[in-house]
C-alpha cells in the first residue's frame, strides 16, 4: 500500500501539472515555472496520498467515497497551491532583488489564480479517482494510469482546437478593430531608376493619430542592387501600423551628389480606400482574396519622389507624384581611403555604388556615360489619359487572363468576367499579356510588349484631337488567323497600336 501510495503520488504531480501546461500557450518560462515548483506539489501530493486519519475519522478510508474524495482533494490541492505564493513571499524576505518580485501578493496570486485553480482541478481529478479505485490493486492501479493518460491526451486535443478557435476569433477580432481604427499590416519599400542608386538618410512617418514612427530601409540592403523603377526594393520590417498622412523622407542620390528632402503630406485618403478594400485574383485551381500590403517610394533624380501601394497579387497603383527640394546636410565627407559599407560620407562607399556591376549593371553605365540625368523623365512616365481596355475574343475563348503594366510601374489583372470597364484615367500602357486554354487544356496567349517612343507618340496623337476625349482600348484575339490587335477607339476615331501572333505554348504549359 505504501509502495502503490508512493508511485502514485509521482505520477498523478506529473500528469496535474502536464495537464495543466496543456490548457495554457504555455512557452518556455512557464514550462520552467511548472519544473522548478514541482518538488512542492510532489510533496503536498505525498502528503496526500499517505496522510490518512481524516478518512480514519470519517469511516471512507476503507471504503473511499468518490464524493468525500473530490469535496477533500480539491480543497486540499487549493489550499496548498494558494500557500506557494505565501511561501515565495516569506521565504525571499532577504533578499531584495528576488523579493520584489513578490512584494505585492495580492497581485501576485491574483495573476497566479487561473493556474491556481486548473492545478487544483486537475490534481483532485487524478487524485480522487486514484485513492477510491487505483489504490486496490496493482492491476487497477495501471489502469487507472491508462485513463489519466488518455485523458491528458483528450485535453491536449481540446485545449490545441479550444487555443485555435480563440485565437481565430482573437485575429477576428484584432483585424476588425485595426479596420475600424485605420491600421494594417504592411512594410515600407524604396525605388530608384536603374542606373541612379539612392540612399535614405533619414525617414519618418507621420500618422493621422499615433505617434511618428521613425523607419530606416536597411533590413534589406543600404541600396538597390539591379534596381528596377517600380519595383519594392530594400525594405522596413512589416508591422501593424497606421497609414502615414505624411511623410518627412531625406534621401541621398549618389549620381547627383545631392541631398534632397520631402516633409509634406501625401494622399492618405487614397491609401486608406485601396488598403480597407481586399480584391479577388485569379489564381490556378481558385480564386484568392489579395490585399494591399506594401508601400513603394520612388525615388527619381532631380528630387521626384512617387508613391505606390502595392499588393499582395498583382496589383500596384500609384498614390501620386511628389516634389523634394534640395538640402544642404553640412556635414564633411571623409577623405579616408577604407570603405566603410553604408557610410554615406565615405567617400570610398560613393564610389563603389556607382562602380558596381551588382548595383548599376556595367551596360547601364556605360549607357548613361557623359550623358545628362533625364530629371523630367520619370514624370513624364506618369501621363494618364481617359480610357478602358475592351476585350473582343473568339468564342471558343471562354476564360482568360489578362494582365497590364504600366510606364509608370501600375500593374492590374482582368479576366473574362470584368465587363463592361469604366473609362478612367489610365496610365500608357507598357505590356499587356493575355493568357487562356484551349480545348485540349494547351496553353495559349498573345504578347504585347509596346515600344515606349511609338506608343507615348499614338497615345498623344489619338487624345490631342479634344480635351475631352474617350477612348476604349480594343483587344482583339482572332484564333482562325491566330493574329492579336490592340487599338484605340471612340466613336470618330480608331488607331492600330500594335499587331501581334498568337503564342501557342503546347503541352509543356
Amino acid at each position: 500500500m505504501v509502495l502503490k501510495a508512493t508511485v502514485s503520488a509521482f505520477i498523478v504531480t506529473v500528469l496535474g501539472l502536464l495537464a495543466m501546461l496543456l490548457t495554457q500557450d504555455a512557452d518556455m518560462d512557464l514550462v520552467y515555472g511548472a519544473f522548478c515548483v514541482s518538488p512542492y506539489f510532489l510533496v503536498i501530493t505525498l502528503i496526500y496520498f499517505h496522510f490518512n486519519k481524516l478518512r480514519k475519522r470519517c469511516n471512507v478510508f476503507e471504503k473511499p467515497s468518490i464524493v468525500f474524495e473530490g469535496i477533500y482533494s480539491f480543497l486540499y490541492y487549493f489550499i496548498f497551491s494558494t500557500l506557494l505564493p505565501v511561501l515565495l513571499f516569506v521565504g525571499t524576505l532577504g533578499d531584495a532583488y528576488e523579493h520584489k518580485i513578490y512584494a505585492d501578493l495580492g497581485g501576485v496570486i491574483s495573476e497566479m489564480f487561473p493556474l491556481i485553480l486548473i492545478l487544483s482541478i486537475f490534481l483532485s481529478l487524478f487524485s480522487s479517482i486514484t485513492f477510491v479505485w487505483g489504490l486496490k490493486s496493482w492491476t487497477a492501479l495501471i489502469l487507472t494510469f491508462l485513463a489519466c493518460i488518455l485523458f491528458t491526451v483528450l485535453v491536449s486535443i481540446f485545449s490545441t482546437v479550444g487555443r485555435e478557435v480563440r485565437e481565430a476569433e482573437r485575429e477576428r477580432q484584432d483585424q476588425a478593430d485595426n479596420l475600424k481604427e485605420g491600421r494594417f499590416e504592411w512594410a515600407a519599400a524604396m525605388s530608384n531608376p536603374a542606373g541612379y542608386p539612392v540612399q535614405l538618410y533619414k525617414g519618418t512617418f507621420i500618422f493621422p493619430k499615433d505617434k511618428n514612427y521613425e523607419f530606416t530601409f536597411s533590413e534589406g540592403n543600404t541600396v538597390n542592387y539591379h534596381a528596377k523603377w517600380g519595383e519594392a526594393g530594400a525594405e522596413t520590417y512589416k508591422r501593424i501600423m497606421s497609414l502615414p498622412k505624411a511623410i518627412d523622407v531625406t534621401w541621398y542620390s549618389f549620381s547627383e551628389n545631392t541631398f534632397y528632402q520631402f516633409h509634406d503630406t501625401i494622399d492618405y485618403n487614397k491609401l486608406l480606400t485601396l488598403f480597407k478594400q481586399p480584391y479577388i485574383e485569379r489564381r490556378i485551381n481558385s480564386d484568392v482574396e489579395e490585399h494591399y500590403n506594401k508601400i513603394i517610394f520612388g525615388f527619381a533624380p532631380g528630387g521626384g519622389l512617387v508613391v505606390w501601394a502595392g499588393g499582395s497579387g498583382y496589383r500596384q497603383v500609384e498614390i501620386g507624384q511628389y516634389q523634394a527640394k534640395k538640402i544642404d546636410i553640412g556635414r564633411k565627407v571623409s577623405d579616408s581611403k577604407e570603405m566603410v559599407y553604408g557610410d554615406l560620407f565615405n567617400q570610398e562607399w560613393r564610389n563603389k555604388v556607382l562602380t558596381d556591376t551588382m548595383i548599376i549593371p556595367l551596360a547601364i553605365q556605360m549607357a548613361k556615360k557623359n550623358q545628362p540625368i533625364p530629371n523630367d523623365y520619370w514624370k513624364k512616365l506618369g501621363a494618364a489619359y481617359t480610357w478602358n481596355p475592351k476585350f473582343v475574343v473568339a468564342p471558343e475563348i471562354k476564360t482568360y487572363d489578362a494582365i497590364f503594366r504600366y510606364f509608370n510601374a501600375e500593374r492590374f489583372a482582368f479576366d473574362e468576367r470584368a465587363q463592361n470597364i469604366v473609362a478612367e484615367k489610365r496610365r500608357i500602357p507598357q505590356h499587356i499579356y493575355v493568357k487562356w486554354y484551349d480545348k485540349n487544356q494547351n496553353r495559349c496567349a498573345v504578347n504585347f510588349e509596346f515600344d515606349e517612343t511609338d506608343i507615348f507618340n499614338k497615345f498623344k496623337a489619338f487624345f490631342d484631337r479634344d480635351k475631352n476625349i474617350k477612348a476604349e482600348m480594343e483587344i482583339s484575339v482572332d484564333t482562325q488567323n491566330g493574329r492579336a490587335t490592340a487599338r484605340l477607339k471612340n466613336a470618330e476615331h480608331e488607331l492600330l497600336l500594335m499587331e501581334t501572333q498568337i503564342i501557342a505554348y503546347g503541352e509543356k504549359f
